[in-house]
Parts: C-alpha cells; structure tokens; sequence
C-alpha cells in the first residue's frame, strides 16, 4: 500500500477504506510501505533528507550488525506535516540464527552495537529516537504488551491526543534501501510534505 494521504489534521489517518477501524489488516496503520516510499513522501526538505539519509546508514549499519531481519515502525513529528527534528523509530527485529536462544551471544552483540542501538548515541549519530525489540525473546505475552505499548504512544498525537497512523518498513530489502538513498542523492523533493 502507498503512503496515505494526510488528514486534515496534518497527519496519517489511523486507518484507510470505507470499513473503519474493523477492515482489512493492510487497512490499519501501521502502513507497510517501502523506503522509496518513505523518501519520496517526505523528503521534501533539506531538513527531512538529511533525516532520511541518517535513517538509511541506521539501517545498513543494523544489517551490518547482524539484524538484517525484521521492520521498523515509523511515527513521531517526521510523519506529519510540520518540519520535524528526528525520526522515531521502533526497532522489531530478530536476532542473528547464533543468538536465537542463545542469550549470551545476543547480549554480547548488544553490548558490541551500542552505538546502533544505545538511544542516546542513536539519536546523536543518526537522528533517530530508536527502540529495540528483539522478537526472538520467547516471551509472547511480554511482545503482545510491548505492541500494546507502542501503538498505545504512537497511535496519538502529543498535546491533544489526536488519533493518527505510522508507517512500517521491512529491514530485509537492501535493494529498496538503495534506490532510496539513490533517490535523495540524485533528485531531493521540493516543495510541502504530503502524499
């Protein structure tokens, strides 16, 4: 699915189609759209590209590491209307095939990454107020309430509560990734955000 349009409130509407809130899965946010489709639709300023540009390197960087598998949901002032200052971003990812049930190994590639993975140093490097949830941590009903949790926060916005959507992004797809960057290097958007 394409990015939605804006509500007329500046941001994602929670959901899409003529069923409500009770459609189809692919009607509900989070949105799974691409990173082309991210760039294109907000990398209207040279302010949000070079945002996107840092979201990118996050995300080669994370495969790099190891956690090439999984997605991000995408929320915060970034996708709205108005000229955000950073990206937020939660991290769902599965660990690397040695650490699946092997904590020791997952802890030490944590501890290796805390530079892509720490919040403070992930928000200085990169722009990205980033959180990471490792869905290999065979707890079900500890991810069912980490969901909860995080769509509770993102699904409103700050100050009045407005209900609104964000978007979800596969980390798998290194070739989307590319022609993103190659997007923002090769032709920045102009112009007011909005698909």
């Amino acid at each position: 699915m394409p990015v939605p349009s804006f509500t007329i409130d500046g941001v994602l509407p929670p959901y899409v189609g003529l069923n409500g809130p009770g459609g189809a899965f692919e009607d509900l946010s989070p949105y799974e759209v691409s990173a082309v489709e991210v760039v294109t639709t907000f990398g209207t300023s040279p302010n949000r590209r070079d945002i996107l540009r840092k979201w990118l390197d996050h995300r080669a960087a994370l495969r790099a590491a190891g956690l090439a598998r999984g997605f991000q949901w995408l929320d915060g002032s970034f996708v709205e209307t108005k000229e955000p200052k950073d990206l937020d971003t939660v991290i769902f990812t599965y660990r690397p095939l040695d650490a699946v049930g092997n904590d020791v190994i997952w802890n030490a590639l944590v501890l290796a990454n805390l530079a892509l993975l720490e919040r403070g140093q992930v928000m200085q490097a990169f722009r990205l107020d980033a959180l990471l949830i490792d869905l290999d941590s065979g707890n079900p009903e500890f991810m069912i309430d980490v969901a909860r949790y995080y769509v509770g926060l993102f699904s409103h916005r700050r100050g009045d509560d407005l209900w609104k959507g964000m978007l979800k992004v596969r980390l798998e797809d290194v070739a989307d990734d590319a022609a993103a960057l190659a997007i923002l290097e090769a032709a920045p958007a102009v112009g007011a955000v909005g698909p």
